[in-house]
């Protein structure tokens, strides 16, 4: 079940009616109720699944909180866990190419050895919904209790709680225990919160469905055969593709966070006008914030942060995207694609330190240069995603910068106007009191926005697209 059809509508539409006509003692539960629907509607196997890894995570604490190996069993369990249903064929593929042992880069093969070593039928490893998101909580819970950042130590109940909890089921926002434990207890509603989760919802669905949508029919074409296009249409997908993941994925996170609203729970902002960046290190404090908050407070400050020599901190920066990048997909194209982000956010912090100047400082001249600059470097970079494997990414930048002849890339002129759809959203963020006086008339608005909404969901049986983050 997707946020993105009309069967999610009307099961959110009668928990919603429920769950506030439910005495507030008995919400928590209604809400444990609720979500494991959700999540078992997708799989019923996976969701005793998740219930086992949370059982196994309340044990952990249960039993060795006071062990100093408590942070060793604990974040080692969920990084196994993790592992086995993420990585399993990446890594077995990795050591079949070191070690020439065929059988291991095969996935088939893999699988048929299994089967017949287990005696199972039809041996495959799937990747559950939200593994990642759900592991990067379970770990920040472990560490943040043994930091005594939390000030009471869960229950199970206050387990699932945290970790069931529909809205971010499919698209995070990643949540830290400390923000989310106190509203469990204390939902609250008020009509602030109302309007401003139904605008959120609003705009997650017309991102989403519409406008990343209609990107997406433009450039997926081209992911399938890159090396049919020319080197301009190839750059001009690379930054389509830069705004169909932006639409795509905050679009779920709206939703996400606007649902939470209307159920009384304020979550985490994950996007402020991203492609509004001044330079690599800008872009993620921006963009799936709490993903870059997440790596930088569970893997860069551990490793020795900034507070270091200049080329320990290089080796922070480059080894905690590259691990960023591994997160993304069991696939060595976004290991690369950390790889160069965490280089690229090293090398700027380096110019900066050392006062050295890119551009001179002309007024005007100097922050639109250094913007372009910036954001065709990374732009490109997002190569690394729609490419199926390092020889195609290497060969379509080839292309890019070579300025390669092939086929034109179509429509064009509907990912320009669908640019300045995300330059609008980008500016409500930037510069909200711009917008203040329009909120006025909301109470006209939105139920005719709302009618066209549902419209669109009913013509949208299939649930539109795959959300593209989903493979992460």
């Amino acid at each position: 079940m997707s946020f993105v059809n009309f069967s999610f509508v009307l099961f959110f539409l009668l928990f919603y009616l429920v769950y506030w006509n439910t005495p507030i003692r008995f919400r928590r539960h209604l809400l444990f109720i609720g979500s494991s629907f959700f999540y078992a509607s997708f799989s019923v196997n996976f969701l005793f699944h998740l219930y086992f890894v949370i059982l196994i995570n309340y044990y952990l604490q249960k039993k060795f909180y006071n062990s100093k190996n408590f942070l060793l069993y604990s974040v080692g369990f969920n990084l196994v866990n993790l592992g086995l249903f993420k990585y399993f064929y990446f890594f077995m593929e990795l050591i079949g190419t070191v070690s020439g042992i065929e059988i291991l880069s095969q996935k088939t093969s893999l699988n048929q050895y299994f089967s017949s070593l287990l005696h199972i039928k039809s041996f495959e490893i799937i990747l559950p919904l939200t593994i990642s998101y759900y592991s990067f909580q379970l770990i920040s819970l472990a560490v943040d209790l043994k930091k005594g950042k939390i000030e009471e130590r869960p229950g199970l109940y206050e387990y699932f709680s945290y970790i069931l909890f529909f809205p971010i089921m499919i698209a995070g926002p990643i949540l830290r225990y400390t923000e989310i434990r106190k509203q469990l207890d204390e939902p609250v509603f008020i009509k602030e919160n109302m309007f401003n989760g139904i605008w959120l919802v609003l705009s997650g669905i017309l991102k989403k469905i519409i406008l990343s949508g209609t990107v997406a029919s433009i450039i997926y074409p081209v992911f399938a055969k890159p090396n049919e296009y020319s080197g301009i249409a190839l750059l001009l997908t690379s930054y389509a593709f830069a705004v169909h993941l932006y639409l795509d994925f905050s679009g779920l996170t709206d939703m996400a966070r606007g649902m939470a609203k209307l159920l009384g729970f304020n979550l985490p902002e994950n996007f402020k006008a991203p492609f509004f960046m001044t330079g690599f290190g800008d872009f993620w404090r921006r963009w799936h914030l709490t993903f870059s908050f997440w790596i930088r407070d569970y893997i860069y400050i551990p490793l020795g942060g900034s507070r270091c020599s200049e080329w320990r901190n290089v080796y922070n920066l480059v080894v905690t995207f590259t691990l960023g990048g591994l997160w993304h997909g069991a696939n060595v194209n976004y290991v690369f694609w950390g790889l160069l982000t965490g280089i690229l956010i090293s090398i700027e912090r380096f110019f900066n330190d050392k006062g050295f100047r890119l551009f001179p400082s002309i007024p005007y001249v100097k922050p639109i240069v250094s913007y372009l600059f910036f954001l065709n470097a990374y732009m490109v970079t997002w190569v690394m995603f729609f490419t199926r494997d390092l020889k195609t990414a290497f060969a379509v930048l080839r292309n890019i910068f070579t300025f390669s002849q092939g086929r034109n890339l179509l429509n064009v002129e509907t990912i320009l106007y669908i640019m300045l759809f995300t330059f609008f959203f980008h500016a409500i963020q930037e510069w909200p009191a711009w917008f203040q006086k329009f909120r006025k008339k909301e109470i006209f608005v939105l139920p005719i926005l709302s009618l066209i909404i549902i419209l669109i969901l009913i013509s949208n049986q299939s649930g539109n697209m795959d959300f593209f983050y989903s493979k992460f």
